[in-house]
Parts: structure tokens; sequence; C-alpha cells
């Protein structure tokens, strides 16, 4: 007799069916900021990112000064009557992910969320997290950059799991610990 597979109700359609990422992982520089050292992506693949990005509800792009280091960056912005997620599904602000310039992506995401991103190749914890206990809390990840479009596809399936988070809801559900 087959089972049927139990379904989480709070696991965002995007990070269902998660193949997994081909090649070795890209290094992630451990110094601040962090960023992607090898594997990066092409320039015009990044300018697709954040607008693939942008065109997702309630999302608006802002260019900034990544952390104010001076590395430029694109922050995915919330609008602020959809920011009802939890404190932690922010970096600042109502932003829930930052795309940098090598074409990583700095977001957050639900621990158990992550774990199916971080076993298939897709991204790893955020530096931080792991040298400098409490500097950032253990949702922040770092979504590698994508290759190709086929990765494009996925990285943008992160970052719609991450503004599902940000908004504290999948589809109409609330969340657990919302602010709905």
């Amino acid at each position: 007799m087959a089972s049927r597979r139990h379904r989480d109700p709070f696991l965002p359609p995007s990070l269902r069916r998660l193949g997994r990422r081909q090649g070795e992982r890209p290094r992630i520089d451990p110094r601040f900021p962090c960023l992607q050292q090898e594997q990066t992506s092409p320039p015009e693949l990044v300018r697709e990112l954040i607008a693939a990005a942008a065109s997702m509800p309630h999302v608006r792009p802002v260019h900034t000064r990544f952390l104010d280091c001076g590395i430029p960056g694109t922050a995915l912005v919330l609008e602020d009557e959809a920011a009802m997620g939890q404190p932690e599904a922010f970096i600042a602000g109502t932003a829930f992910a930052v795309v940098r310039p090598e074409g990583s992506v700095e977001l957050r995401l639900k621990p158990e969320w992550a774990e199916r991103a971080l076993v298939r190749g897709w991204l790893t914890v955020h530096p931080l997290v792991r040298y400098m206990a409490g500097a950032l809390p253990p949702q922040s990840t770092i979504a590698y950059a994508p290759r190709d479009a086929r990765e494009l596809r996925v990285v943008l399936r992160l970052i719609d799991a991450a503004r599902c988070y940000a908004e504290g809801r999948i589809g109409g559900m609330p969340l657990p610990d919302s602010r709905w």
C-alpha cells in the first residue's frame, strides 16, 4: 500500500520539490561582508534577478550600500502593510533580502525551511552566525549566486519563501507567531 506524504501546511510552495544544486559549493568569505568568492553571477543575471524579485507582490527594490560598508547592493523591501512576519524575518526595517553585487542573496528563512535548501546545496548559513553567535539571528542565510537561468529560477523560489516569512503568511494562511 502506498503511503501518502505528509504535507507541511506551513511550507511555502516554492520550497516543495526543490532539486539539488549541481557542482561544488562556492566559498563565502568568512570576513564581513561575507561575499561569495567564486561561481558568481554575470551582471546581466544579477539585473534579471533583481527585476524578477521586484515583480513579486508587495516587493520593491532599494539600491543601497550593503550594511553601510560601502559595497553596493539591492535590498528587497516589503510594503509596510505587508510586513507582518516575525522580527527575525527581516534584515533591517522591512528589508527581507539583499541581492549582493556578485549575485548571492542574503535572506532570512525559518530554520526548517532553510534546512531543505541547505541540504540540497542552494544556500549556506551566514558566516557571521557561525563566528559571532548573536550578531545575526540563526535564520540568516546566503543563497548562492545563480550561474544560469535554471539556477536563477531556484534562487527566486528561495526569495519568494523569504517573502512569505516576512509577510507572516503563505497565501492567505497566517504563519504561527506572525502579527496577523
